[in-house]
């Protein structure tokens, strides 16, 4: 696929989750982009939403269930039935596919539209020789067995990435427990920003991916599930998911700080500039003093170096759990690349210990913990750096 001839996005600006009026918002995106009746036609389509946990909608952790009704009620024009589709991280189990479309408000809605929810967990392998540093990835098999992508993201800061938007919402494609290996297997940031990049790349390469950025009310400060929700007005629609993370970096005064997006700039996936982007529909906000997840702080830029190596990373924040918060459920034990996390008796019940010698500052501990009992720590020297503008 050529991006350099993708580098459009659809901005609509909107402060209301009214599916009615998302509806009228996504068909005109849609028509303003090309995208009609005959990009879904025949076609195995699948909606891959963000739902990373088991959250309710009012946290802002997950996409709103207003957004894709709209979604739906746009493709019931068209005559398509998608499947809705989502790799949560943990078990990849149909149990728990189904837990999560419930409390994440999904499972309505799907009823009301005669939507198929994916509950099968099986996976393909799918290749490709243009990534830079992976080749090949397991993919879910609705996702592999798709003509069309349509990737339903959630606009939020993230303590690894900077900010999860649509290039990060496709790690969802990989199954399960999987994607704690692949943060074992690429414990620098680069690295792991090159192998999202990989990925997102792989699945443009092969199929027609349409990015649609829930971004009405995301996420700020520690995302990509402990945060705060905070309104930032808008939605967007792109057939290059790259292009559409630049111009919401851009919104969130992000620019450069993104990992994911620097990959992607440098490979040429989308313009160095959002400026250089092409604005259909609405201008697109700027949203002032987002606060970032402590682990991403934008300063941090002027310390990357201390991100690669074994003693860089002792310089990095970290994880620390709050034990008064802690209620022994093991997830973070699960859920840890490294296996660096052990469940201590203590005289209030088991609470999580991390070993920090073997972590890797991956943060899925805190992305995966349901109490929000971890938080991320910085040293003194790191935020005595950070205060240098």
């Amino acid at each position: 696929m050529a991006f350099d001839a993708l580098n459009t996005v659809a901005v609509s600006r909107t402060e209301k989750y009214d599916p009615t009026e998302l509806c009228g918002i996504f068909l005109r995106h849609f028509e303003l982009l090309g995208i009609d009746k005959s990009t879904f036609e025949g076609k195995k389509v699948v909606i891959k939403p963000n739902l990373v946990m088991k959250k309710s909608p009012e946290y802002a952790a997950t996409i709103a269930p207003a957004v894709l009704d709209g979604l739906l009620s746009v493709l019931d024009i068209f005559g398509c039935k998608p499947t809705v589709a989502e790799s949560p991280g943990g078990v990849y189990s149909a149990s728990r596919l189904e837990g999560i479309y419930k409390v994440c408000g999904i499972t309505d809605v799907c009823k009301k539209h005669g939507t198929m929810l994916n509950l099968d967990t099986t996976w393909k392998r799918m290749s490709s020789e243009s990534g830079r540093l992976v080749k090949s990835f397991n993919i879910i098999t609705p996702i592999a067995d798709a003509d069309v992508i349509i990737d339903l993201c959630k606009l939020k800061t993230h303590s690894l990435t900077v900010m999860s938007g649509a290039v990060k919402n496709l790690f969802g494609t990989i199954p399960g427990i999987e994607k704690f290996e692949a943060h074992a297997s690429y414990p620098e940031y680069s690295d792991f920003a090159a192998m999202l990049c990989d990925l997102c790349f792989m699945l443009c390469e092969s199929k027609t991916v349409i990015a649609v950025t829930d971004a009405i009310i995301g996420m700020e400060g520690s995302g990509p599930t402990a945060g705060e929700p905070r309104k930032f007005g808008f939605v967007s629609t792109s057939v290059n998911p790259f292009a559409s993370d630049l111009l919401s970096a851009k919104v969130l005064g992000f620019d450069d700080k993104v990992t994911t997006l620097s990959e992607s700039i440098n490979r040429g996936l989308c313009p160095k500039k959002a400026e250089e982007l092409v604005i259909l529909g609405d201008e697109a906000p700027s949203v002032e003093n987002v606060k970032v997840a402590e682990g991403s702080n934008s300063s941090m830029k002027a310390l990357k170096f201390f991100s690669r190596g074994k003693i860089g990373r002792m310089f990095m924040p970290k994880p620390q759990v709050n034990v008064d918060i802690c209620r022994g459920c093991g997830d973070c034990v699960h859920s840890c690349p490294q296996k660096t996390i052990d469940l201590v008796k203590t005289g209030h019940g088991s609470k999580a210990k991390i070993n920090p010698s073997n972590c890797i500052r991956c943060y899925c501990c805190q992305e995966l913990c349901p109490f929000l009992a971890i938080n991320i720590k910085r040293n003194f020297f790191t935020k005595a750096i950070s205060k240098i503008k």
